[in-house]
């Protein structure tokens, strides 16, 4: 991609060509402000003339807050999320990174980058030395294959649609601007335990694909100042650059699902409103705040293309994000439930779905792996910034604006999840409540504050003296009591004894009963003990591990000796005990059971649980786990400071 050379490209949704070139960045990017400006201040001269009555019925979406201080606070309604999308449509074909592409095909290899950076000790000065891939830069090389279409289980309890299977597909070329990537190492045999353990999905890496980066951008590689900055610096500035590119992958995928999917009237003619509504959500104004976002992005790189930031951009975006994003993501469960149910139930639906989802702008890529963009990238933007923080001077502005903007993005996804828990928590206490009866004092059980932390049936040890040694007893731990009862017909439950977790203590039990080894354990309640006995070991020690909460903090400079274990296929928790990862995420390990379940603290955040041992691989290299903790607790030092 040489200077001054004009690159073909065609846009997703509509196949339209157009030329562009990195010199011509600048007024692309001066249009679309100018454009922009007029189209708010058109809408501003509107609302002054209509009075409060044109407020009135919009839906307010943005306010004003102290980290929008730059910023002007918007009441946008249907008409000004259409003006605006229209007035960034007209820009974006001229963008330098909107023709990248999909977002699900930059978040499969940026994360199989990192998992292959974990598991390669011996070429690991390798992979620090290169910059996760990015978009393709548009150049004479031959794109990639399109990944195999990847269709998505069903609701739980099979595997939620966040964890995508992948196709292991590779290709044979490789890029000449870069070294051939090793061969991985071979992968140990599996535990055995169900289900068995597929292969490595690192494996799947395309070799092919031309990563996007910033030391390409002719002003910058031809720049005499790019000679004077340091690796540290030039690490930094491409992971600063990879927020503007894959941004523009979002983007890019954001509006296929809403021009292909959400605005197919073949589509819209079999929906009603309600199901379109928990289908789609609030699709359309995502798509128009991460249009908004990306325009900011990249005036900001054009602004200055060698020291360019990114993190105020972010922080003063947060507020605008929790607006769309906090609805969308807790609208997840009836998502979930209203494809599956249109699906199997709805014939039409489904042939139109698949006819759509056979069209070339698509990719072979399913409608779920566009619905669930928004959770990946919410994701994914505070993981960049985290690496943002990694690689910034300390005691300087950036620093501050990095871990801002970090700050406000896990505040922006830990409101989400407590309004996830909270919708789910307040469902099942309902409808806990009309199918339980009390043999012992009653406990209201409906509460907003109460939440499930583990439920399932364990067996009873009697008196051997009895005629019955034994009975099947059913539990329901919440967080803030314990309900001990005998499951009925019917689905309902006869409650025997409830307890506060604060009187509770369990413990592990190694006897032999009848010639067998039992997972025993004992939990003491009511100033008495249970003798209790589960089918695996596993249940045994996630019971008890739920019974002891809460747990210690982890000290990372004290845990070089934890076992480290990064996630190689994402998953989703199916109970309030386990714990969610995405490809490439790394755990500390607590213990591991004999039937595959393993108990870890994520790295990144410090929250724990537990997660299949088939969907992780041990980090061997001492010196990769090191790093990782280095890593995490410059973030977590960097936090607490700031």
């Amino acid at each position: 991609m040489g200077e001054g050379k004009e690159e073909s490209k065609t846009t997703g949704g509509g196949g339209v060509k157009s030329t562009c070139s990195f010199q011509d960045l600048g007024t692309d990017v001066r249009y679309r402000r100018r454009g922009f400006r007029k189209t708010t201040e058109r809408r501003n001269e509107e609302e002054e003339e209509e009075g409060g009555v044109a407020r009135d019925r919009r839906t307010r979406i943005f306010h004003a807050s102290v980290d929008d201080e730059e910023e002007v606070s918007f009441n946008w309604g249907d008409v000004d999320l259409r003006n605006v999308t229209n007035t960034i449509g007209m820009a974006r074909r001229n963008s330098k990174f909107y023709n990248s592409q999909l977002y699900q095909q930059y978040s499969e290899t940026a994360q199989n980058r990192e998992i292959l950076s974990q598991s390669c000790s011996d070429t690991l000065s390798i992979y620090e030395e290169l910059p996760v891939p990015l978009s393709p830069v548009p150049s004479s090389l031959a794109p990639s294959l399109p990944p195999a279409r990847r269709p998505l289980p069903c609701l739980p309890p099979v595997i939620h649609p966040h964890s995508l299977s992948h196709s292991g597909s590779t290709s044979s070329g490789t890029s000449a601007k870069f070294l051939p990537l090793p061969q991985p190492p071979q992968a140990r045999p599996a535990t055995p335990a169900p289900p068995a353990r597929p292969s490595s999905p690192r494996l799947s890496i395309s070799l092919t694909q031309s990563p996007s980066l910033w030391q390409e951008i002719p002003e910058v590689r031809n720049s005499a100042k790019f000679g004077e900055l340091t690796e540290d610096q030039r690490r930094l500035q491409e992971v600063q650059f990879e927020v503007v590119t894959s941004e523009a992958s979002y983007c890019r995928s954001l509006d296929i699902v809403v021009d292909h999917f959400v605005k197919s009237k073949q589509l819209g003619e079999l929906l009603t409103t309600q199901d379109r509504n928990w289908l789609f959500s609030r699709l359309a104004d995502v798509r128009a705040i991460s249009h908004s976002f990306l325009l900011k992005l990249e005036e900001r790189l054009e602004s200055d293309m060698m020291h360019f930031t990114v993190c105020d951009i972010i922080a003063r975006h947060c507020q605008r994000f929790k607006k769309v994003y906090v609805p969308y993501l807790t609208n997840q469960s009836y998502q979930d439930a209203t494809y599956q149910r249109l699906m199997d139930e709805n014939q039409g639906f489904r042939r139109v779905v698949e006819k759509l989802e056979r069209s070339a702008v698509c990719q072979r890529l399913p409608l779920r792996s566009f619905l669930i963009l928004p959770f990946q990238r919410i994701t994914r933007i505070k993981l960049l910034v985290q690496n943002i923080v990694k690689r910034t001077a300390q005691d300087t502005e950036e620093e501050v604006q990095a871990i801002k903007a970090m700050k406000l993005l896990e505040r922006l996804i830990q409101e989400s999840n407590d309004s996830i828990t909270q919708m789910k928590s307040i469902e099942s206490l309902v409808s806990l409540s009309a199918r339980v009866d009390f043999e012992c004092r009653t406990l209201p059980l409906v509460s907003q504050s109460r939440r499930l932390v583990r439920e399932g049936p364990v067996t009873e040890m009697m008196d051997f003296s009895l005629r019955e040694t034994e009975r099947s007893v059913y539990l329901h731990l919440f967080n803030d009591y314990l309900l001990l009862s005998l499951h009925k017909e019917g689905g309902r439950f006869t409650v025997i004894d409830h307890a506060p977790v604060s009187e509770l203590r369990a413990e592990n039990c190694r006897v032999k009963l009848h010639s067998l080894q039992k997972n025993l354990f004992r939990l003491y309640l009511n100033k008495k003990a249970l003798l209790l006995s589960t089918d695996t070991q596993g249940d045994k020690l996630r019971w008890i591990s739920a019974v002891s909460r809460p747990h210690p903090v982890i000290d990372y400079s004290a845990a070089q000796d934890f076992t480290q274990m990064q996630c190689i296929r994402a998953f989703v928790a199916h109970q309030s005990d386990e714990l969610s990862l995405e490809k490439a995420e790394v755990i500390l390990v607590h213990q591991q059971s004999s039937d595959g379940w393993v108990e870890g603290t994520r790295l990144s955040d410090r929250h724990r649980g537990w997660t299949p041992e088939s969907h992780l691989e041990t980090i061997a290299s001492l010196r990769v786990r090191q790093r990782n903790l280095l890593d995490a607790l410059k973030i977590t030092t960097a936090t607490a400071a700031i």
